[in-house]
């Protein structure tokens, strides 16, 4: 179900295979956590406000302890609208 679920948040499920997995996240506790989880950590990679900053800086420190590799002055939080 994991995967689904990843497909499901990136929308590549058909109309069919959603329905199924919303039904099944209706149903049962785990696959609704690892749905949240996987949001957040979506969000947290692309600088989308989460409900506390650090919550996001939380979630990289994790992502690096696991082996992922983020560019050390990787900040999603930090504008970058002003640069060139």
């Amino acid at each position: 179900m994991s995967l689904k679920v990843s497909q499901l948040l990136d929308g590549q499920l058909s109309a069919k295979e959603t329905q199924s997995a919303l039904a099944e996240l209706g149903t049962d506790p785990a696959q609704r956590d690892r749905y949240t989880v996987y949001a957040l950590i979506g969000d947290a990679l692309r600088g989308n406000p989460t409900p506390d900053d650090a919550y996001t800086h939380r979630i990289l420190e994790r992502l690096r302890r696991e082996g992922t590799r983020i560019e050390p002055d990787f900040d999603p939080l930090r504008d970058t609208s002003s640069d060139a």
